[in-house]
């Protein structure tokens, strides 16, 4: 009988110190939020980040969306703006490749079994970024 109350006081108090702990830390974290806040005055330099484009300056030419395969490896072509880095991100590769002056860039993708999400990144020089994304299914074998 005395084991159990003994256990039942000591992790009481263990759960009591983590629910205190956790009332602290959210105190601390709404008291940084109100000291942030009361900064009007001040003037705050940001440093230049990348930009979501409305016009979509880059376009992916092959494959098409939805398209279905047997390759395990296919050449991806699109079109960007001139001299501009692209970042292709597959399932199983990060690629990072540049346009060349008229814009087009291609490269050699691995597919791995199943839907493959590709994802297609441009930043021009302004740091301006501009994505496009095309599904490709690979599959063993395509019906007759």
């Amino acid at each position: 009988m005395r084991k159990e109350v003994i256990l039942a006081i000591i992790i009481g108090v263990v759960l009591g110190g983590i629910i205190l702990y956790g009332i602290n830390l959210a105190n601390k974290s709404s008291e940084t939020n109100t000291v942030t806040s009361g900064t009007e005055g001040l003037e705050i330099k940001a440093s230049p980040s990348p930009t979501q484009k409305t016009d979509t300056q880059i376009s992916i030419i092959t494959p098409q969306d939805k398209a279905v395969v047997t390759e395990s490896v296919l050449t991806l072509k699109g079109s960007a703006e001139p001299s501009s880095n692209i970042a292709i991100i597959t399932e199983s590769d990060d690629i990072l490749i540049s346009s060349d002056q008229n814009g087009n860039f291609s490269s050699d993708i691995n597919l791995i079994n199943g839907e493959n999400l590709i994802t297609v990144t441009m930043v021009d020089s302004t740091l301006a970024t501009s994505s496009s994304s095309v599904t490709i299914i690979r599959t063993a074998s395509l019906p007759e």
